[in-house]
């Protein structure tokens, strides 16, 4: 005698949580000047209805270096970090992204 359990959901409620990402994005290396504005303006233009673009902060580093900080919150969904990775990798003077704090919400 075995029982079944049914459990019945409710399409609209979604029981995924949100994860909180913060990354140090540098500008790719050149011998022109950065174009540090150009770049922020393309990373702000990332934010739609699944990544939520919180805050985008150029920030010095060292030695005059500066590092874009940007942190997005999304869905805890299979490859959408990795989908928004591509996306920031696409906008033009983008060198490298690294991911300095993530977390679920």
């Amino acid at each position: 005698m075995f029982a079944k359990i049914v459990v019945f959901k409710d399409p609209e409620v979604s029981d995924v949580g949100e994860v909180a990402i913060t990354y140090k994005i540098m500008a790719a290396d050149s011998e022109d000047e950065i174009n540090y504005e150009a770049i922020l303006v393309g990373l702000n233009g990332l934010a739609n209805d699944v990544y939520n673009v919180q805050n985008i902060e150029l920030k010095p580093l060292a030695f005059g270096l500066k590092f874009i900080q940007l942190h997005v919150v999304m869905n805890d969904g299979e490859g959408l970090v990795d989908a928004f990775e591509t996306q920031i990798n696409s906008v033009g003077g983008i060198g490298s992204v690294e991911v300095l704090e993530m977390g679920l919400l």
